[in-house]
Formats: structure tokens, sequence, C-alpha cells
């Protein structure tokens, strides 16, 4: 069941750290465009584009990703707040419009948003089939960009409506994220002017290989779809932009299928170009890893080498980035080598400290990387983590831990290290000998004390708990030392108070020290306690009673029968004594015994014999104390008969004197009563 209980902890760890995982991995999505409803609504041709462009994003990053505002023709329905403000920031902003106007107030603000960078990246979808019907949409667009960007396009021709396939420029360095799009299928369009070769990314419809324009900054004109790079936007300073004069990619309508040929692309590889350290948007990128996955506590496995990655996919060196990465608690930055390929600025990671950190250094072009010694430490915060917070995640989240001057990826970097605590279980045997009657002890409880070292060196304060039998005999108790280097020594306190008439045999008490082995290992104790009969004495007692003075001597023998606890002998000896005593030694205590004497008896002394009424036997339950057993025999005198007196002459003599005596006092009697 220890086990079980282990593998749903490690289960219910591992649920969250995916859970964490997915929301790491989502990019946010804000969607603004034309009104969907109310007296500005869209054609339906419109609405169900901005429909389809929706479920094409939220493939790729989530439903729940997606902001979608359709309010752009309304004034002031926008400001920065929209872009920065939860659930924002955003990774991508889209701005959408068709048939109808986006009012010049919303204009400004999107153009700020370009400048300031309140997204990583604005994605324009501006359909280029009804100018004078929108007052000029892709028109406002292209000058917005040019403001925003510090750019010089200009807005083409509009060629037929028809249903188009526009080439991917492959000589553009930008081209790679957009491979899977390839080409981009449209309808009713309004070509770009003046785009730099490096910067247009969906040419003319019908333009071969053989006449892309060669990498470079030449001017090109007749472009269906530029980009530019976020190094390249208002200085550095600026969003990613993607610009396209057509929203029919999204329609299914008779005259063309562009949806059905672009679904399920137009997403992965914007997504990718706008948040990928190798997208077309050149944006830097944090990613960190342990080492390891779990370190164990108490012996040399409680250290790992974080790695911290930053990416620059552009062929320039960022330069001014700050990061900062603070450890999740308990972990501290470690022994060792901290490493460090990026290039100036100002890094710290001291040994002991719980945060690194850089300022104003630079991520040369294909990245760099930083290495730093990190520790779980055998520690009592440490420990205590090791069993409340077994896992923790270190995170560096973009926009406020990792900030580039160009922008970065806004996905969280995280590593996930996990402490694998060491189980111990204390088991209680108690142990009758052959010869007792086991008593039932389920329920009785035994204080234990678990005192654990490391092989680090690190003493654990001690570990109280309580084994309480679950059997007659036996019980067990699981707990968590944590450490799974070096040794634990349990240790049994003072026991209970024996069953009656019982002692406990082990003294001091039982204590055993067990070797720690790590996870999935089952570590185990056991303290045995050996319970025996508590002895005492019979004292027999023996007394006679009328015999000589100068008294007896002799051995008298005196039986004791204890049934099932034994049967015990003992002689009481006198010499030239009427008293005296004898001890029977290591009788069981609660044994019922019957004391009686051997009719063998001594000799009597000369002139007694011994009474033939033996002293009754004694029966006794043996106590602790007071176990006596008195015996009194008696003498009876046997001396020879003292025969009769027989008189002699003289006493006749004195008998006959005495009868003339009397005769003569009779007859002076007579002689007066005359």
């Amino acid at each position: 069941m220890r086990n079980l209980a282990k593998f749903f902890r490690l289960l219910l760890a591992a649920l969250v750290l995916c859970a964490g995982g997915q929301h790491a991995l989502a990019q946010k999505v804000l969607m603004l465009t034309t009104n969907v409803t109310g007296a500005n609504a869209e054609n339906p041709d419109a609405i169900d584009a901005y429909t389809n462009m929706e479920s094409e994003f939220a493939a790729v990053v989530g439903a729940a990703n997606i902001t979608r505002m359709s309010v752009l023709g309304d004034a002031n329905t926008i400001s920065s707040a929209t872009f920065t403000a939860a659930p924002g920031p955003y990774d991508i902003a889209i701005v959408a419009g068709t048939y109808k106007a986006i009012d010049d107030s919303n204009w400004a603000v999107i153009q700020n948003a370009v400048a300031n960078r309140w997204a990583n990246s604005v994605v324009f979808f501006m359909d280029g089939c009804c100018e004078p019907l929108n007052t000029g949409n892709a028109a406002k667009m292209v000058s917005r960009l040019n403001a925003g960007t510090g750019s010089s396009f200009v807005l083409g021709v509009s060629p037929p409506e028809s249903s188009t396939q526009f080439p991917l420029n492959t000589n553009s360095p930008f081209a790679p994220s957009f491979t899977g799009l390839n080409p981009f299928t449209g309808a009713v369009i309004t070509y770009i002017n003046n785009v730099p070769a490096n910067n247009a990314l969906y040419l003319a419809a019908g333009t071969p290989p053989s006449s892309f324009p060669p990498a470079g900054i030449t001017p090109t004109n007749n472009v269906y779809g530029l980009l530019i790079p976020t190094v390249q936007s208002n200085a550095g300073q600026g969003a990613c932009v993607f610009a396209v004069v057509d929203v029919s990619p999204f329609i299914d309508v008779a005259q063309y299928q562009s949806w059905t040929a672009n679904r399920g692309k137009i997403g992965p590889a914007f997504v990718n170009a706008a948040t990928s350290e190798n997208g077309a948007c050149g944006l830097p990128k944090v990613s960190k890893s342990f080492d390891k996955t779990n370190i164990t506590l108490g012996g040399n496995d409680n250290s790992t080498v974080l790695t911290i990655d930053l990416s620059n996919g552009t062929p320039n060196a960022i330069n001014n980035v700050n990061l900062t990465d603070n450890l999740p608690t308990p972990l501290l930055v470690g022994v060792g080598t901290v490493t460090n390929t990026c290039t100036g600025g100002t890094f710290s990671a001291a040994e002991n400290a719980g945060t690194i950190s850089g300022t104003g250094f630079t991520i040369p072009a294909g990245g760099c990387s930083i290495t730093v010694p990190v520790v779980w430490p055998n520690s009592p915060d440490g420990r205590a983590a090791c069993i409340s917070n077994p896992s923790v995640t270190n995170t560096i989240t973009p926009g406020t831990d990792f900030v580039s001057p160009i922008g970065q990826v806004n996905t969280p970097a995280t590593a996930t290290l996990a402490c694998q605590a060491a189980q111990l279980t204390v088991s209680k045997q108690v142990v009758w000998p052959a010869n007792v009657t086991p008593v039932d002890l389920t329920g009785t409880s035994f204080p234990v004390s678990v005192v654990c070292t490391g092989s680090d060196g690190v003493v654990s304060p001690a570990i109280d708990a309580t084994v309480t039998l679950t059997t007659p005999n036996s019980g067990s108790v699981s707990m968590t030392p944590v450490i799974s280097g070096g040794s634990c020594v349990a240790s049994e306190g003072t026991r209970p108070a024996p069953p009656a008439n019982h002692l406990w045999v082990e003294d001091p008490a039982p204590s055993v020290s067990v070797n720690m082995a790590a996870p999935p290992a089952d570590n185990s104790a056991q303290l045995v306690n050996t319970l025996a009969r508590a002895n005492t004495d019979i004292t027999i007692s023996k007394s006679v009673a009328g015999g000589p003075a100068a008294g007896v001597s002799g051995a008298f023998n005196f039986t004791a029968n204890c049934g099932a606890d034994g049967s015990f002998n003992a002689v009481v000896t006198l010499n030239a004594s009427n008293a005296g005593a004898i001890a029977i030694m290591n009788v069981p205590q609660g044994a019922s015994c019957t004391v009686s004497e051997d009719p063998a008896m001594p000799a009597a002394p000369a002139g007694y014999a011994w009474s033939a009424s033996l002293p009754a036997p004694v029966t006794l339950v043996t106590a602790a104390t007071g176990n006596t057993a008195s015996f009194v025999n008696t003498l009876l005198g046997t001396g020879p008969l003292q025969p009769a007196a027989v008189p002699g002459l003289k006493e006749w003599g004195v008998v006959a004197l005495s009868l003339l005596l009397v005769m003569l006092g009779a007859s002076q009697m007579r002689r007066r009563q005359r």
C-alpha cells in the first residue's frame, strides 16, 4: 500500500507537470477585426472569413488562447491596454478588415502597437478588394506600416479577381518559416511595391523561381505578402510584421476556394514564424534543463547542473539582454564551476544563492548558454520540501525574467527537478517463549525514535513515532527520514508496562541500524521484544510443636506443584531448633501452586514421636511478594509407665497406731455421755 501511495503521489506530480507544460507551450493571439454585428457589420462572406481565421489559429494555440474583438469599425474601441492588459500580452496580434472601414482612431493605436511592440508580432490581412468602399483600408495599412516600422512601401495594382496561387520567395532568409504554406492561395488582392527583396515573402502569381529576386535589399514590386523582422522594425524597437492585402485566403465561394487550399497551413506557419526561436521574426528564446530529473538526499546525489540556453536565429548579435532566474525553494546555487558563452554584461551566480542573474549582456548570433551547479540542500528546509513539495519547477518568464530589446519568444522556460525521499518502515515483533502462554497485545503502543546520518555527515533531527500493534504480537509504522544515503538508527523508547506477571527481557530496549537506499528500494527496521514470565519465590516456614526445649535436628522435604508452570522441591533443615524456613526460587509469578510436605519425616528425638497427622497442603497463587506456606509438625512424648506404691512395715505401724487412737477417742466420748 505504501508503494501504491507513492505511485499515486508521483502520478499526481506528473499530471501537474504535464498541465504546466501545456500552459507553458501555449501562445496567445489577439484577433482584431472589423465589426460582425450591428449597423456597421461586415458582409456575410467576410464574417465567414473571420470565423475561419479564428478557427485556423485556434487549431494551433488553442481556443482559450485567442482573444477576439470585432470592433475596429467603431471609434476609440481599442487602446494600448487592449494589447497589454490581461489576458495579454500577446505573441501575435491579427488585424483584419474587408468591406468596412477601420476607424482612423483605431489605426493610430495600431500604428503605435507596431512601433512600440505591444505584441511580439502583428499580422495584417487587409483586403484590397474594396478601397473606395472601406475608405482605403489597404492604403492606410501601408501608410501606418511605413510610419511604425520606418519603411517606404507603396500600394500597387489590383489584378482581376480570381483564385490565384502566390509563390514563396525561397531566396528570402525568412522563407524557412513558411515552407508549409507554399504557395499561398488568395483571390481579390492588391500588391505592395518597393519592398526590399529579403522582405518580399510571397511574390506575384505566376512568378517562376528563376525570376525570384536575389537575396538583398533591392526593391521589389508586385509583392503579395511581406515580412519585417523585429530587428528591422522601428530600429529594433517595433514588432515583427507580416502584411498581405487580402482576406480571401480564408474564404470559400463559388468563384474560388482559397480556404480549402490554405486550411491547416496558415496557422502553423505564422505561429512558427512569430514564436519559434528560429522563426522569421528573429526573436530570441530562453529554454532550460537540468542534467537529471531526480535527486536524493544524504549522499552525493543531491546536485545537478542547470543549463540555460538563449537562442538567436538572426545573423546579428542581440545586445543589452537581461535575465533573472529565481530558483524555486529549496534549490540553491551549488559548489562548482559556472560557465557562460554569452558575452559582455554582468553575471551573478554565487554559491548558496537562490538567484542567477545577468544584466546588459549580449546573445551572439547562433545563441549562447549558461551552466550553473544547483543543489537541493540536505538541510531542515531541504528535507521538509522533499516530503511536502518533492517536485519543483524552475521557471523563467519572458517579458519579466528574460527581456530582450528586440522582444523575445514569450513561452516560459521550465525545468523540473524531483527529490526522491526515502521511506523507512519500523516494525515491532513481540516474541513469547515456547513454554509461556501468549497474551493478546493488539492495540499496545511502543514509542520509537529514528536518527539518521547521511553519508555526507549531516545528522538529521530525531523522528519520533509510535508503533501500535495491529495483531496480537506485531505492528509497524512508516516514516520518511528522506535521506537515501547513509544510515538510520531506530531505537525503542520507554516501553509500556508488561502484562501482569510478565517482564521485558531486553535491557536496554532494542535498537537497530539500517543502511538507507534510494527509492524504489524498501528500507525496513525490526525491533524485537521478548516477553517472559516474571519469577518470584515461595517461602516455606517450618515449626515444631511439643518437642524438647533443645529443639530437633533433621531435614523436612517439601514439594510445590505449580501445574503447567512446573514442580519445585525444597528442604528445610533444622539443627537443634524448633523453627526454620527455606525459599523456593524462580517460581513463575501468577502460578497456582500447591505446597505439600513429604510424609517421610526425620527421626523424632528420644522419648518423642511425630504426630500421625501431617499439616494440610497449602495452595496459593504466586504474587510478586508475600508467598508463604507455613507448616507445623507436632511431637508427642513416649517415656516408661510409673508403678503404684505398696506400703511397707513402717507404714503399717503408722496405720495401726492411727486406728488405736481413733478407738480410744471413741471410748472416752461414751463415758462422758453416761
